[in-house]
């Protein structure tokens, strides 16, 4: 199983909970950095849920390519560079977070 390190997950359980205004653990428990060490996706999945639910999108299939991009990455990681990759999809999250927090 592919895992990030802890301080990526720390930095996508800050992204989270800042989009949910939650403390750590909120989200029944999903928003926890030790989660998101083994299931790095689910935070892009919360904040893509997020934006659906608040109806955010500019159109349903607005972050597809994203979500499909990194799914394959970390469920494929010895076909890509995951350091360089891992940090291109927290930045991704965060510009993606920043837009939506405006």
């Amino acid at each position: 199983m592919f895992r990030i390190n802890h301080n990526e997950a720390i930095s996508l359980e800050n992204l989270v909970c800042r989009v949910y205004s939650c403390d750590r653990s909120g989200i029944s428990g999903m928003a926890d950095a030790d989660y998101f060490e083994g299931h790095p996706i689910q935070a892009a999945v919360l904040v893509v849920a997020y934006i659906h639910a608040h109806r955010m999108e500019v159109n349903d299939y607005q972050y597809d390519e994203f979500l499909s991009k990194y799914e394959m990455i970390f469920k494929y990681p010895d076909e890509n560079d995951t350091k360089i990759e891992v940090r291109n999809y927290i930045h991704e999250l965060t510009e993606i977070v920043d837009d939506i927090m405006k």
